[in-house]
């Protein structure tokens, strides 16, 4: 299970990879494809209610939009590379900048982030970890708003975006 998992992804990067005509060397890509693979692979898992069945797809898992593990690496993944081309000191912004949420986007994001420490309650006391995932990915669907409609690196907000990337 595990190894098909890696073997489809990996297909999938080298796949990327040509199309946008990146470099990896074998190492890169067989340590990416385990990581993805097997998130992919657990995630699809996770995001399911225990109580119920589902179908179980690779190529569902693999995907890299809607509610996959790949989608959520994706958004993971964007978000540092936001904070490192910033090439601010977060540990120095996190001491004196401030987070302030003037656009619906920002808003919407920064009430989910609030969330956090509930759904994690919730997910660990009902014993369903689903919830988490759910989470994470709602999560992910508000910074991709965000991302999309708000300029984060060299914006007159770029401290408080940046934390709020943080």
């Amino acid at each position: 299970l595990l190894d098909e998992a890696k073997t489809r992804s990996k297909a999938a990067l080298i796949k990327r990879a040509e199309e946008k005509e990146q470099k990896w060397t074998l190492e890169e890509l067989d340590q990416t494809a385990e990581a993805v693979g097997y998130g992919a692979l657990k995630y699809a898992d996770l995001k399911n209610n225990r109580l119920t069945s589902y179908a179980f797809s690779y190529d569902q898992m693999l995907r890299d939009k809607g509610d996959t593990a790949v989608y959520l690496l994706y958004t993971h993944t964007r978000i540092y590379s936001i904070i490192k081309m910033s090439g601010k000191d977060m540990d120095e912004l996190k001491k004196t900048g401030k987070i302030a949420l003037y656009l619906e986007d920002e808003r919407a994001l920064g009430l989910c982030l609030l969330q956090f420490a509930e759904t994690v309650e919730e997910a660990c006391t009902k014993l369903l970890p689903n919830l988490l995932c759910e989470y994470l990915y709602n999560l992910s669907e508000h910074f991709t708003k965000f991302y999309t409609n708000s300029k984060v690196n060299g914006s007159e907000e770029e401290t408080s975006r940046l934390l709020l990337c943080e």
